[in-house]
């Protein structure tokens, strides 16, 4: 917990920072779409953060999403080349189709003993193809469609802006299923295990390629709840969107306390991790300074093409932190091994000769 209480620390500062630079970040509309924004993150964030914690990597997560909201629009938009079916037959389809990318990934990674990342870099291409051929390449609207409401609409509204967005009510339901999975049953266990130590696991008599394989089905199933949410948000797909959203979800998780070598996480630091990327992403466009020249009133704000050159920053920073924090650990651990085994214990008694029979 000590981690993710330290990022949590930094989410505060970030936020009290960019609110003294510019008080617009805590407005209500500002707040409602960065809760927005941090809820679709982490939806699909919260399954990276299971298959990085058994010591796997998925690459095809932001193509799974564009794939769920093609897939979508092909089949219940009514606009040119769509099929119109009502949303209650696309939904469950797009959804179906995201989990069995899981499920052939997970497959080809435990019964062909493949290498997760050339899986899912693979599956990455291979479903953007797809999207793009569903999309013939271009772009296919909901229009009007009542499904628009989904990711705009909300509970509580005050002044026109719901306060809790519909994604922030998925994304909570996302995050306690998770963190019930993870924290309180065997399987999370199981999880936990397989990536501390994958050998030690087997031997226990853990199935190792069940879970890694419900591990992917889990993330793939993530990712095309927030391809739903990401359709419902910007009303139109096409192959372009998600694109690059695995490298959030990769960050969030790291940013989280969740380690690349496996075997450590926690639901709360994949929340925080979201948090922090949505908090930057948000802040590079409201931060400003204010000052004077030569008597006027200018305000500084930050270059809008600095995103990547600071995300990509903020990841390094992740990364180098993380492996110093396991240096420490094995420096600790090597110390400890390294220590007599008697030095805590009291130091024996010199041997004393009994007494000589009828002495006195």
């Amino acid at each position: 917990m000590k981690r993710e209480l330290g990022m949590g620390l930094v989410l505060v500062l970030m936020c009290a920072g960019l609110w003294i630079s510019n008080p617009d970040f805590l407005g209500q509309s500002n707040v409602v779409n960065t809760t927005r924004q941090i809820s679709m993150l982490g939806i699909f964030a919260m399954g990276m953060g299971l298959v990085i914690i058994t010591g796997g990597i998925d690459l095809s997560i932001g193509s799974v999403i564009g794939l769920t909201g093609v897939l979508l629009a092909k089949l219940s938009s009514s606009g040119m080349g769509c099929l119109g079916y009502p949303l209650w037959v696309g939904v469950p389809v797009a959804l179906s189709a995201a989990v069995l990318v899981g499920l052939a990934q997970g497959l080809l990674i435990t019964r062909l003993k493949l290498q997760p990342f050339v899986v899912t870099l693979g599956g990455m291409l291979l479903v953007r193809g797809v999207s793009q051929s569903v999309a013939e390449g271009g772009t296919l609207s909901f229009g009007d469609s009542p499904f628009l409401r989904l990711a705009n609409g909300g509970l509580l509204r005050v002044g026109g802006d719901a306060l809790i967005p519909y994604p922030l009510v998925i994304f909570l339901a996302v995050l306690a299923a998770g963190a019930y999975v993870l924290h309180f049953t065997v399987l999370g266990r199981y999880m936990v295990a397989i990536g501390g130590n994958r050998e030690a696991a087997e031997y226990s008599g853990i199935d190792v390629s069940r879970v890694e394989v419900l591990t992917y089905v889990i993330s793939s199933a993530t990712g095309g709840i927030a391809g739903v949410c990401y359709a419902s948000y910007i009303g139109q797909m096409s192959q372009q969107v998600g694109m690059g959203y695995e490298l959030y979800a990769i960050a969030a998780v790291v940013l989280g306390g969740c380690s690349l070598r496996g075997g450590e996480g926690s639901a709360l630091g994949i929340l925080i991790g979201s948090a922090i990327m949505r908090v930057i992403d948000n802040g590079i466009n409201m931060f400003q300074i204010r000052y004077s020249d030569d008597g006027v009133r200018r305000i500084w704000r930050l270059d809008p093409n600095w995103t990547f050159i600071i995300i990509g920053a903020v990841i390094l920073v992740a990364v180098v932190f993380d492996q110093a924090v396991h240096l420490v650990q094995e420096q600790r651990r090597a110390r400890r091994a390294a220590r007599p085994a008697d030095e805590s214990a009291a130091p024996p008694r010199p041997f004393e000769a009994p007494p000589t029979a009828g002495a006195g």
